[in-house]
């Protein structure tokens, strides 16, 4: 789970879903999410990652997981 407040005020809060072969990719994902936001990562005054919870995925998270190595939920 990641909340970002970037520099222009904006609050975004989203989940990164992977599977436990990719947990080390996590940042990765998170920024290239970011940026597909157009949201840099210098653009970031605070930022808070937690690992909260552990659960079997629902069929198309486990598919995005499958083609991406991640899945991204919008909080």
């Amino acid at each position: 789970m990641a909340w970002v407040f970037t520099t222009s005020g904006q609050y975004i809060h989203f989940d990164v879903l992977v599977s436990n072969e990719n947990v080390k990719q996590v940042d990765r994902y998170a920024e290239q999410y970011l940026a597909s936001l157009g949201v840099k990562v210098d653009n970031i005054k605070q930022s808070r990652c937690d690992f909260c919870h552990s659960e079997i995925a629902n069929p198309e998270v486990q598919q995005n997981i499958a083609n991406h190595g991640h899945s991204i939920i919008r909080l």
